[in-house]
């Protein structure tokens, strides 16, 4: 068992680190606390006992004006909405979602001007505590298994870990093992004070704050055992989310679709009542940077998830004109039409939410997949961050684990492997282009650069994952709610998880696509310039090589529905994709493509000279799996049919698409009809994910004269919607040169 906190123990800590622990406790930096007390013992005990003794201790404070606990995932948490803070920290050590025990200098530099007595001893847990919480590998969202926690509850998953602790003791266990057992042993007795904390907390405020009498009720029983209403079901829920610092909840109102539809019926929930708790969830994700949210899709027996709930989650979106939560809705063959329509009418109010998911082609591209998937599991697709591909509550997917640059491949083919941007040789010998005779040499140079990259990449990554098996955080919040960790004796990053696989996302496709079909055309075609004279011309950034620079710029393009240029496209993207799938993650399953850019696809472009599509140096790339912005010139219709012919299905971890209709669309008689067919018709032609933009170039140049006035403007950016008015200058151009589609 872990005792109770006693200061005594700092002494023969002390004198190993060199912590005051005293001090720290007394600045409430109770995390830190923990991981010293432990740091004695096997790893990874230190990180059990953090999060115990944070939980144990944290101050909780009930906002006036709200009634959702706890009201912040840390107290006097930064925010976003009151900051413009992407991570919630008000302690020097407390714990993030992607790489877990965390430390802030930043936050330990205020508190040594507060409390300058304990500089010493901030100072030296800064200089300490660093080294010993490196992060390896990518980025990491999770989806927790919220079913169990409303179905079962949290005191019978603490049995399982109990049972498992005993049965390790019975029949011999390893250390390590061992070790991390007791660390969850930790975690789950800091969780279970929190909860009582929290009861303290409400009993205390009753009496002031009469509106809180049916939370508090619900409170008693709510997380901790299985949930009887939508209340405890929603409590329970909203408090596992914060319990990760506010990441991505998973299969939403299918958890608590169920509940809600009963209270209904049975007139124990107002739903109006509802509808206000809902609105603090949308509004908790908005504060504390939380990310993804799921609605609709295929229950696990095979049918159509669309519920009460389903819809009222809709309607949340239209209420908070938000950019967050980023809100996943799962469309299958069977949805109603009607629900259809009701998702894009929301869209229409301009937050780019929902955005639209063909939840028959996820299932079924991963079930064909090698990931061990059963169909119940398959149908449990959740999302997380921007919309990372995963199974919700039962896998650990890395994402996003790191990026791929097509439009960077292209350019070190036709400079024989070396970087002109780096300057150096970043890349194989694949042959000098001013010497290639056919258009065929250069496209097989280019996919050797591919590959090349690929395997680097999986291979440094590799090593990187490894590393979390035994070093670095375990992610013991992950490990107990995500299914199997405890039956498998394995921590969420040592492939503790039912499914585990990890998501790569690639950059400048388009820009690829349209590049070399530009080479194709006026190289090797129509000979108008020679590869000598092209490759001078994309080092001199087109200076002086204007004409040549728009001969290559009104070369066919993707997104027309020229199969000249869409065939060509399909055969780089299934070559580049698997090149990637043929490779196993350290931790089971397999590396998945993707291509959610959210804002990086400016920095991307950084790294990337002129391209022979026309674009000059170290401009934007293409923001999603879609044209180039602007150069889809025939119609909506054909540039999905564009899209379509791309292997999307291989690209599972999600291929993202941004589309700007006109908002007229969604207004006059029949246009959300009109909208519903051609999303049927792209889903159907195998088009997997699609958010939408209604947005009107006037007001999006009028914002970008006068942010002030326009900064609840919002835009469907790489894979997550925006304030356009945070966004740089370079990006915001990207989005006014859309194309802004009818529907005919």
């Amino acid at each position: 068992m872990c005792e109770p906190w006693d200061g005594r123990m700092a002494i023969a800590i002390e004198s190993t680190a060199g912590i005051d622990l005293t001090a720290l406790a007394g600045l409430g930096e109770w995390a830190a606390v923990g991981f010293y007390e432990g740091l004695a013992l096997p790893w990874p005990r230190c990180h059990g006992r953090a999060l115990r003794r944070l939980y144990e201790h944290l101050p909780i404070r009930l906002d006036p004006d709200r009634l959702l606990i706890p009201n912040e995932p840390l107290p006097d948490a930064r925010n976003f909405a009151a900051h413009g803070a992407w991570h919630a920290a008000a302690l020097i050590c407390d714990y993030n979602h992607h790489s877990g025990i965390s430390l802030h200098p930043d936050i330990a530099e205020g508190k040594k001007a507060a409390y300058p007595e304990h500089a010493a001893a901030i100072d030296a847990l800064v200089a300490d505590l660093g080294p010993r919480i490196v992060h390896f590998g990518g980025y990491t969202h999770s989806n927790p298994d919220i079913r169990r926690v409303v179905t079962e509850g949290f005191l019978a998953m603490q049995a399982e870990l109990s049972a498992a602790v005993a049965d390790e003791q019975q029949h011999g266990s390893d250390p390590e093992t061992f070790a991390l057992l007791q660390a969850l042993i930790d975690y789950a007795a800091g969780v279970r004070a929190y909860h009582g904390r929290l009861r303290e907390a409400l009993a205390a405020a009753l009496p002031g704050r009469p509106e809180l009498r049916p939370i508090a009720a619900a409170w008693e029983r709510a997380f901790l055992h299985p949930a009887a209403t939508f209340l405890e079901g929603l409590l329970a829920v909203h408090f596992t989310w914060t319990l990760d610092f506010c990441d991505s909840i998973g299969r939403f109102d299918q958890a608590l679709g169920p509940l809600y539809e009963q209270d209904v019926a049975n007139g124990t929930l107002d739903p109006s009542f509802a509808r206000r708790l809902l609105d603090e969830v949308w509004q908790n994700f908005e504060r504390f940077n939380g990310w993804n949210l799921q609605l609709g899709g295929w229950t696990p027996d095979g049918r159509d998830g669309c519920n009460a709930l389903t819809l009222e989650g809709l309607e949340a979106c239209r209420r908070n004109h938000l950019r967050r939560p980023n809100v996943a809705f799962r469309i299958t063959a069977q949805t109603p039409d009607e629900a259809v329509a009701r998702a894009l009418d929301v869209l229409g109010c301009g937050s780019g939410r929902p955005a639209l998911y063909n939840d028959d082609l996820y299932v079924k591209t991963l079930r064909g997949m090698d990931l061990g998937l059963t169909d119940e599991d398959a149908r449990e697709i959740g999302f997380g961050g921007c919309t990372e591909t995963m199974i919700s509550g039962l896998s650990n997917v890395g994402s996003l684990e790191g990026e791929l640059n097509l439009a960077k491949a292209l350019e070190l083919a036709l400079h024989d492997g070396y970087d002109p941007v780096a300057d150096r040789q970043s890349g194989p010998h694949t042959g000098e282009f001013a010497a290639m005779r056919s258009f065929d040499e250069l496209l097989a140079a280019v996919k050797e650069q591919i590959r090349h990259a690929t395997d680097a990449f999986c291979e440094h990554d590799r090593a990187a994952l490894a590393r979390r098996f035994h070093e670095g955080d375990p992610k013991l919040y992950r490990t107990f709610f995500t299914r199997d960790c405890v039956k498998r004796r394995k921590s969420f990053e040592a492939g503790g998880a039912r499914y585990n696989w990890a998501v790569v996302c690639y950059q400048g496709i388009t820009n690829l696509i349209d590049g070399l079909a530009a080479v194709r055309q006026v190289v090797f075609v129509d000979r108008a310039a020679t590869p000598a004279e092209l490759l001078a011309a994309l080092d001199g950034d087109y200076a002086g090589a204007e004409p040549l620079r728009r001969r290559l710029s009104a070369a066919p393009r993707f997104g027309n529905d020229d199969d000249t240029v869409d065939q060509l496209g399909r055969e780089l993207v299934e070559y580049a994709w698997q090149c990637l799938y043929r490779w196993p993650t350290p931790r089971g399953g397999r590396y998945l493509p993707s291509v959610i850019l959210f804002a990086t696809y400016a920095d991307a472009g950084l790294r990337v000279a002129a391209t022979p599509d026309g674009r000059k140096a170290f401009e934007p790339l293409v923001d999603s799996i879609g044209p180039v912005h602007g150069r889809d010139t025939h119609g909506p219709t054909a540039m999905l049919n564009s899209v379509t012919k791309l292997p999307l299905w291989l690209g599972a971890g999600t291929p993202v698409l941004n589309v700007r209709f006109q908002r007229s669309l969604f207004t006059e008689p029949g246009g959300l009809g009109r909208l519903t067919a051609l999303l049927r018709s792209y889903f159907a032609a195998g088009g997997m994910q699609l958010q939408i933009s209604v947005l009107d170039r006037e007001a999006l140049l009028a914002a970008q004269r006068e942010p002030e006035k326009w900064a609840d403007l919002i835009v469907r950016i790489g894979g997550y919607s925006e304030y356009f008015t945070r966004l740089g200058r370079s990006l915001q151009d990207t989005v006014i040169g859309r194309t802004e589609h009818g529907v005919g």
